[in-house]
């Protein structure tokens, strides 16, 4: 016979009651995160699944964060922003060269040798220069939870190794984006649009001559086992983008205490954090490409870096315009991104 009474005391006295539980812990919001990348990647395992866990444990379980990898709820990695502003999902994980002048702004961060040159510094200073201009127009709608850098990025070669600006001329190179893809022609090579995950077997047939990629991901892809020479000037080329951006729809749906949960966990702080963790992944993924036979790292010195500036100082021009176009500020906009980098470290 079912004793309500009963019930009711154990429950007071902490006694597990298996359906009660569940009912209390049940969540009173279930958010969606679409991610394009891998389950097992770091972009997974050290922040998406990580910040997910915070946000359920911050809210008491009153958040629910489920996260979807690799595109398990359908689409491209092109379609993310769309399913994101059509509400099919809440949260997503993205780059801007995956929705080509969307993020026109914040591409103006992967100009070539406008970085830091660590993702620690790039990342605040990315999220500074990006409240400031793009909050209302390309971030309309969006509730950014973190925009950060890559580490460093470099050129990697097959077989011809770049020692100057003459080197560029006649080589293949892929690229993620439209920016650095205009410097890639103003030094001289023909830029190579490649997915990630078909990069190693485009540069092992020779389908390309070469990549420009942060560090970072080259161990986990074993690029240095086919490209074989790495050059960089001091603080690297350049450094990517990477995009954890909430529905404003959907943040607005939580109550102001669980408004309070998101915002703790995210801004200026966070892209930190997240870029302490790219750059703890250069050293090892160098170390790596060392110990791989024929592997040789060129160092480009003050002088010839100075040269590959001017080669792509049109690129910069090309983009102020661009923004100009779009009924933006672009001069303003580019010397404010040389202002904020600056004074987060960026030399010169």
């Amino acid at each position: 016979m079912f004793d309500r009474r009963r019930l009711f005391t154990l429950a007071a006295a902490g006694v597990a009651l298996p359906g009660l539980v569940r009912a209390q812990g049940a969540p009173q919001f279930t958010f969606r995160l679409h991610s394009f990348s891998s389950p097992t990647a770091l972009d997974h395992t050290m922040h998406l699944d990580r910040w997910a866990e915070r946000i359920g444990q911050a809210s008491g379980g009153r958040i629910k964060v489920e996260v979807y990898p690799a595109m398990q709820l359908g689409g491209q990695p092109r379609d993310l922003v769309q399913q994101l502003e059509d509400g099919v999902v809440d949260i997503i994980w993205t780059v801007p060269g995956f929705t080509p002048g969307r993020f026109m702004g914040i591409e103006g961060l992967e100009l070539p040798f406008l970085n830091t040159g660590r993702s620690a510094t790039e990342s605040p200073a990315a999220m500074e220069y990006a409240l400031k201009h793009l909050a209302d127009n390309e971030l309309r709608g969006i509730k950014v939870i973190a925009i950060n850098a890559t580490d460093r990025a470099l050129v990697h070669t097959t077989r011809k190794p770049i020692r100057t600006l003459e080197d560029f001329r006649g080589l293949r190179l892929r690229v993620a984006g439209r920016w650095i893809g205009e410097a890639v022609t103003a030094l001289g090579a023909t830029p190579v649009g490649i997915a990630l995950p078909g990069v190693y077997e485009a540069l092992a047939r020779g389908q390309v001559d070469g990549m420009l990629i942060n560090w970072a991901i080259t161990q986990p892809y074993r690029f240095y086992e086919v490209a074989k020479f790495h050059t960089e000037p001091a603080g690297g080329l350049f450094q990517g983008m990477i995009l954890t951006l909430m529905s404003m729809r959907s943040y607005n749906r939580l109550p102001p205490d669980l408004k309070a949960v998101i915002d703790a966990d995210s801004g200026i702080p966070l892209a930190r954090r997240l870029g302490e963790i790219w750059d703890s992944q250069t050293q090892p993924a160098i170390d790596a490409t060392k110990a791989s036979p024929g592997n040789e790292i060129i160092e480009i010195d003050a002088a010839e870096k100075e040269r590959w500036q001017r080669a792509v100082q049109p690129v910069y021009d090309a983009w102020i315009a661009e923004m100009n176009r779009r009924g933006r500020n672009g001069r303003a906009m580019f010397d404010d991104i040389l202002a904020i980098t600056r004074s987060h470290g960026r030399a010169g």
